[in-house]
């Protein structure tokens, strides 16, 4: 038996309760993973344990700790119901309701196995991690497996990864997901979604979604779709710029809202405080419409450029320019009978109601064609 009194150290029972983690979660996998590491010589301290055993095992001294196992190893803090210490090799092996606490963070999960030479932690089966706001609310990322690399600063989620923030409203899952520290670059795959709730409520979908720390971009890939209470759009690949509330599809964007659909070579939203407030459509521009809510979108206007601004996410004027092609059915009633405008110019403008109905539409420089317009 090994005198293990320069090793071991008891204090008594103890308990230090750590909750939560992060949904810009790349960053929190960061936060919570790298903190784990520590060049400093390696020791421990053990808290509690209902039994202990020290083995030799070649040159291999195997420390074994059984039934409410509590301890510190470095600068981490360890709980769980079995734990191996390899002393030499600096390798812990943990089982059975394991907790791994570093400040006001915690990883919780079945089995763990902690390589301190190699700056190497493996987590595994129901993986949680938590941390706490000071304002009280949670930030938890859960997911089957987990494992980070710190020398290439690299940290892996797998399986049912999900993470939610409580103080952002924003909720993120994937099948799997990566970020490294050392590039600020990370990505979610296996039909990863970003959603926000709440009043401005905004969800993302794609096969690939990226991030990039360093100018706060997000890019999605493939079969890339957006949706809000008002608005859908779909595209190929979407650039987000987080800084400038800057959001850019490309690959054959197309937008479907509740009075108007539209496509384009690209498309543009602009957000502020998370709600529309522009949409710019550029290059071979089409938008089909009604005249209000209960009409079918029996109109269209073509144009190399559109923009339509909103207020409070509502409708609020629409421009069209260069090359303006429109066709404006208005249905027949008491006063008239069918009227069909087909009209073209280069600057169409129309202003909506608060009912997001068109309430007045104009066409200016160059017209040619028939054009009526009467609203009862």
């Amino acid at each position: 038996m090994k005198d293990l009194s320069p090793h071991i150290h008891v204090v008594g029972r103890g308990w230090i309760y750590s909750f939560l983690l992060s949904l810009a979660f790349c960053l929190a996998f960061l936060l919570v993973f790298s903190s784990l590491f520590s060049n400093e010589p390696v020791t421990y301290r053990l808290i509690n344990t209902d039994q202990l055993n020290v083995n030799r095992v070649g040159d291999e001294y195997v420390t074994y700790l059984r039934g409410n196992v509590h301890f510190f190893y470095s600068d981490i803090e360890f709980k769980a119901n079995m734990a191996d210490i390899y002393e030499r090799q600096e390798y812990v092996v943990l089982r059975g309701n394991v907790i791994v606490i570093q400040d006001s963070l915690s990883i919780s999960c079945e089995n763990a196995q902690y390589y301190h030479q190699n700056e190497y932690l493996r987590v595994q089966t129901n993986v949680v991690i938590t941390e706490l706001h000071n304002e009280g609310t949670i930030r938890r990322i859960t997911s089957n497996n987990g494992t980070q690399y710190r020398d290439r600063g690299e940290i892996i989620l797998q399986g049912n990864v999900f993470a939610h923030d409580e103080r952002e409203s924003l909720f993120a899952s994937s099948g799997f997901a990566m970020f490294n520290q050392h590039t600020g670059y990370g990505y979610m795959i296996e039909r990863p979604v970003l959603w926000r709730t709440g009043a401005d409520s905004l969800a993302l979908y794609a096969e690939k979604i990226e991030f990039f720390e360093e100018n706060n971009k997000v890019v999605a890939s493939f079969d890339v779709i957006t949706q809000n209470s008002d608005i859908v759009v779909k595209s190929n690949f979407l650039i987000y710029y987080g800084d400038e509330g800057r959001m850019v599809y490309i690959g054959d964007p197309r937008f479907y809202s509740q009075n108007g659909d539209g496509n384009a070579d690209l498309i543009t939203v602009f957000l502020e405080e998370n709600d529309i407030k522009e949409i710019f459509m550029e290059g071979n521009c089409y938008i089909e419409f009604s005249s209000n809510n209960d009409s079918s979108r029996d109109n269209w206007i073509s144009s190399n450029n559109m923009n339509l601004f909103y207020i409070e996410n509502k409708p609020q004027e629409f421009i069209a320019k260069e090359n303006v092609r429109s066709f404006f059915l208005q249905n027949q009633n008491q006063r008239r009978n069918n009227q069909e405008n087909n009209v073209s110019g280069e600057i169409l403008n129309i202003i909506f109601d608060e009912d997001s109905n068109v309430s007045q539409l104009k066409i200016n420089e160059g017209v040619r064609g028939t054009y009526r317009f009467e609203r009862r």
